[in-house]
């Protein structure tokens, strides 16, 4: 097997920038663990328990989405005809 040159410098490449990256981060670690747990705190990635709420709509709820949904679907269709 015979190495590129190319992929040599890529692998190169990639060592160094993981090495500044864990040098940074060792130096900074307390600021982006606060920034980190900050994010985190937010609720920005907090589970959506969507099932939950589907499972109390009534039927009526349900056909009156699908209806919006085929309508949509419907003007979508008809604007990609007409383009």
């Amino acid at each position: 097997m015979t190495f590129d040159k190319n992929l040599i410098l890529g692998f190169a490449a990639g060592v160094v920038a993981g090495c500044l990256g864990a040098k940074y981060y060792s130096e900074h670690k307390d600021e982006l663990d606060a920034k980190f747990k900050g994010l985190k705190d937010s609720g920005l990635f907090k589970k959506i328990e969507t099932v939950a709420e589907d499972a109390e709509l009534t039927l009526e709820e349900l056909e009156a989405q699908k209806e919006r949904l085929e309508d949509l679907i419907a003007d979508v269709q008809s604007r990609k005809t007409q383009e």
